[in-house]
């Protein structure tokens, strides 16, 4: 028997309704929940370190904390069974979603509970739908199977996009980050104190990496050594300038060479660098520009201009 059929079209309007609203709720707290937790036990420690007391956080009204607690314990219930067995495996998501810009300990349970969340909620959404009474079985099955396919993966896809995003967002920012702290390092500060004032400088111009140059600097204050502190840095960014100024902050800690100067040749380093990848991008416009103009433009140009003589001829021939 149709599910339309036994519910009714207005009830199935209302389950539609009721259905798309939970998972638009349920993903809009998670990843709203990953983008703004932190680390609690960090926050605390520089709480401490500020003189100030050490607050709990939860200002917030009852009712959302318990919504949240109960979206939370939900997502994890979910992510038992996507929980990969291997440590690697989830060592590698637990780097996706730090480089994605999730810096929350509970970022992978509530991914893989997002996951499973949306691997039953789009079958749902389909069955519920007017699409199953025109549909054959066999079709009906390759549409659950397809929409569950779609929900289990669409969230691994935003992430990966998202992960994109943030390394040209990186890459582009870097120079300029590079050299306000070559300046900071050449007027005199430490290296510690130029890291804090370039993230305190860059916030709104470069978001990103300002934002990497933040966490590092509390981790600093917070007591967690230089080197780790920087590895960190590269481990959550994931481009290449950056693992190559972590490799040369560190060597140059460790052997004594002027920070300064090898920042500065570092910097020209990938100011160069960026320079070929512009020209490397600007010869390619030719090509990309090949297929559009033979196949779009081009046939357009040659009906407007051939196109009357083409039909001045054919009505002289007829003639």
């Amino acid at each position: 028997m149709n599910i339309l059929n036994a519910l009714g079209a207005d009830s199935s309007l209302w389950l539609i309704g009721l259905a798309f609203g939970l998972a638009v709720l349920l993903a809009a707290v998670a990843l709203a929940s990953l983008l703004v937790k932190r680390d609690k036990s960090l926050q605390r420690r520089l709480r401490q370190l500020g003189g100030q007391t050490a607050v709990s956080g939860d200002g917030e009204k009852p009712l959302n904390e318990r919504i949240k607690k109960f979206v939370f314990r939900l997502l994890n219930h979910l992510a038992k069974p996507a929980k990969p067995r291997q440590n690697w495996q989830e060592n590698d998501l637990r780097a996706k979603l730090l480089q994605g810009g999730f810096y929350s300990p509970t970022a992978v349970n509530t991914f893989l509970g997002i996951k499973v969340a949306m691997l039953i909620i789009y079958p749902l959404l389909l069955l519920l739908s007017p699409i199953p009474g025109r549909l054959t079985t066999l079709q009906l099955i390759l549409a659950v199977v397809g929409s569950a396919t779609l929900g289990f993966f669409l969230p691994q896809f935003i992430l990966e996009r998202r992960i994109r995003a943030r390394r040209k967002a990186i890459s582009r920012e870097l120079p300029d980050v590079l050299d306000l702290l070559v300046i900071s390092v050449e007027a005199g500060l430490g290296l510690d104190q130029a890291i804090s004032r370039v993230s305190q400088e860059v916030k709104v111009s470069c978001p990103v990496l300002g934002g990497e140059f933040t966490l590092v600097s509390l981790e600093l204050r917070a007591g967690i050594p230089r080197q780790m502190a920087l590895k960190n840095l590269a481990h959550r960014c994931g481009v290449d300038g950056v693992g190559g100024l972590v490799t040369m902050l560190i060597q140059a800690d460790r052997f004594g060479v002027s920070v300064g100067r090898s920042l500065r040749v570092h910097s020209d380093s990938v100011r160069t660098q960026r320079r070929q990848q512009a020209e490397e991008a600007a010869a390619k416009i030719p090509l990309k520009l090949l297929f559009p103009v033979l196949f779009m433009i081009f046939p357009a140009i040659m009906v407007v201009m051939a196109g009357p003589a083409v039909i001045r001829v054919s009505q002289n021939l007829m003639h």
